[in-house]
């Protein structure tokens, strides 16, 4: 087990401070956020600047693990469907450079359309883009989020695309809170996890879910990465503090150290 965090949880760190502060807290590496606000890397960004910030993280020892991208591949609209791909595709050379595993994207939204329909559609889109990643030692990693939290959904999609260019994102949390069950999707998409995501949230009297701190929410933690320790799971356990969305939340300079302390101290209970 690796740990990391994405940099959506600390938006007004410089990258040199994401890069002093992973190593100052035991972190084992990051995922970069790679979006058109610039934080923290731009998906057109140069050979040159991708290799700049590689020496900067892997001087650091605490190398670029994934990309926390936002390509996705449900849409109808053929124009938008081909935009995204030109998008992964500048994130599977931004990868390669960058020395990173793997792109964090998504399946997408849909409205009226059969689940099956749609999970054919993404498929193909994402077949030749998978042969791509895979042919620069990247796999592109769909997570479990909104309509694609389901393992059996899910691996619609992967199953068909059938490439060591397409894995799993498992977001333990969006599959727990979102269907109320982690095994059974665990279960189904154990042999394409790229690297897991976790946070923890609870569902307040109002209704909605508030993120707050990692074993202080319902995520059954213990529970999880027990399953995890037991399998021999050697990937990464990337934090997804939600700060980037919600600026009230506690800053990372609190919540990264403590994530730390408490998978290492459930992992080694």
């Amino acid at each position: 087990m690796k740990l990391g965090f994405t940099t959506l949880g600390c938006p007004e760190w410089t990258l040199e401070q994401v890069a002093a502060n992973a190593a100052a807290c035991g972190f084992d590496g990051v995922e970069l956020r790679v979006a058109d606000d610039g934080l923290h890397l731009r998906p057109d960004a140069t050979g040159d600047e991708a290799r700049r910030v590689r020496e900067l993280f892997d001087r650091a020892g605490v190398p670029v693990f994934a990309l926390c991208a936002y390509a996705s591949f449900s849409s109808p609209d053929p124009a938008a469907l081909r935009g995204n791909c030109e998008l992964t595709r500048r994130l599977i050379a931004l990868a390669g450079t960058l020395g990173a595993g793997a792109i964090r994207c998504y399946g997408g939204k849909f409205a009226d359309e059969e689940r099956h329909a749609v999970a054919a559609r993404a498929a193909a889109a994402l077949k030749p883009l998978a042969a791509e990643a895979a042919d620069r030692g990247v796999a592109i990693a769909l997570e479990t989020h909104s309509y694609w939290a389901r393992g059996a959904d899910m691996m619609e999609i992967v199953g068909a695309v059938d490439s060591p260019g397409l894995g799993v994102v498992f977001d333990v949390n969006n599959t727990f809170a979102g269907t109320g069950e982690w095994q059974e999707t665990y279960r189904l998409i154990r042999p394409r996890i790229a690297y897991c995501h976790l946070k923890d949230d609870y569902r307040g009297a109002d209704g909605r879910r508030h993120h707050v701190m990692l074993g202080a929410g319902d995520l059954p933690l213990a529970d999880v990465l027990g399953r995890l320790k037991r399998d021999g799971f050697a990937g990464f356990l990337s934090f997804e503090w939600e700060k980037r969305w919600e600026p009230r939340l506690a800053p990372p300079e609190e919540v990264f150290p403590q994530y730390v302390h408490k998978v290492r101290s459930v992992w080694n209970g």
